[in-house]
């Protein structure tokens, strides 16, 4: 309140008007030289400024009450004067904020509205970008990521960290960018940061951008993507949305229907793979190197005739041969849901 009561010593050398100033519990907490000493009873609800003939009541914004020692017109005047003077100087100024807060505060929903048209008008022109983020295990690793993204910026890239585990990279991108997407980008990066840096983390992609009004959006996917990855496939390094679309639909539906679902795909021995880790392993690396058994094994560091009785063993467990697409789908598709009817059964939503 010190503010407040320097400005009423300012007013009383200024004008003459003596005034008395009280907090919300009636402590005065100033009394001008010639002001009577009698506390006045008002009513410290009020929010207008008042008159009862003697005095004028100006309750104020911070909680404290002044009264001035008239109550004609002039006091009423200097009294809206005090009122304007006094929130404008007792109002805490407003910090201004470093770019990357400003950026990270309106991918989360969090900036204001008067610092968010000024920031969509900055970004207002073309804004084709690649939407990342990285995730790590410690604020040291974190630190280091950070540091070789800088090395990496150019001029339109946007680096924003969040937490003590994750930060977010625009990648400023067009029609003559050497990367063919989002993705293609993703693991590129992924591969000069390993290069470089002994860090544990995942990338996730939320796709390219076109304009600053949607990068929000983009930026929830990639936090999408991450959630869904984790569950789904915890040993890939690389997450990108448009790969769990159909995971993010199927999570849409109620759990009872997935659990209908769930049980047309399942055959009578199919839970005990769903429930073997080497199997499930196996049939990850199979799906993720596109069907190709020599890829497959040699990505495992596994025998070929090992690969395929894992395969057989699926198969005969699920009655789904995974070197055939539709089946390989299907496969997938019963691995979802199982993963979503256990997830939901346990009360966890997914966010988007």
């Amino acid at each position: 309140m010190d503010g407040l009561i320097k400005l009423l010593k300012s007013v009383k050398k200024a004008t003459g008007i003596d005034s008395v100033a009280y907090s919300q519990d009636g402590t005065v907490l100033f009394r001008s030289a010639d002001m009577p000493s009698t506390d006045f009873s008002f009513s410290r609800n009020e929010k207008e400024i008042t008159q009862d003939g003697r005095v004028t009541v100006l309750p104020l914004k911070c909680g404290a009450t002044v009264v001035l020692s008239g109550a004609d017109e002039v006091y009423k005047n200097y009294a809206v004067l005090i009122r304007a003077a006094s929130e404008g100087s007792l109002a805490e100024p407003k910090k201004e904020l470093a770019l990357s807060e400003k950026l990270k505060l309106y991918l989360t929903g969090e900036l204001d509205a008067e610092q968010t048209r000024a920031l969509t008008e900055k970004y207002s022109g073309t804004f084709d970008s690649y939407v990342l983020t990285l995730v790590t295990d410690s604020v040291q690793k974190l630190g280091e990521l950070k540091n070789f993204l800088e090395t990496m910026r150019e001029r339109g890239d946007l680096i924003i960290p969040f937490d003590e585990k994750s930060v977010a990279y625009i990648k400023k991108c067009g029609e003559d960018d050497e990367y063919q997407s989002a993705n293609d980008f993703a693991f590129t990066l992924y591969d000069n940061i390993k290069e470089e840096l002994r860090v544990n983390f995942v990338i996730n992609v939320g796709g390219t951008v076109h304009s600053f009004s949607d990068l929000a959006g983009y930026f929830k996917r990639c936090a999408l993507a991450y959630e869904f990855g984790q569950m789904l496939t915890p040993n890939e390094k690389v997450y990108s949305y448009k790969e769990f679309i159909m995971i993010k639909m199927l999570s849409d539906i109620p759990l009872e229907s997935l659990s209908k679902y769930l049980d047309t795909l399942l055959d009578r021995d199919s839970s005990e793979i769903l429930d073997d880790p080497e199997l499930m392993n196996t049939a990850e690396e199979f799906l993720k190197n596109s069907l190709n058994i020599s890829e497959t094994s040699r990505s495992m560091y596994m025998h070929r005739n090992t690969l395929i009785y894992r395969l057989d063993k699926i198969e005969k467990a699920t009655g789904l041969n995974l070197r055939h697409f539709n089946d390989a789908v299907a496969f997938r598709l019963l691995t979802v849901l199982n993963k979503l009817v256990k997830n939901k059964s346990n009360g966890e939503k997914y966010g988007l």
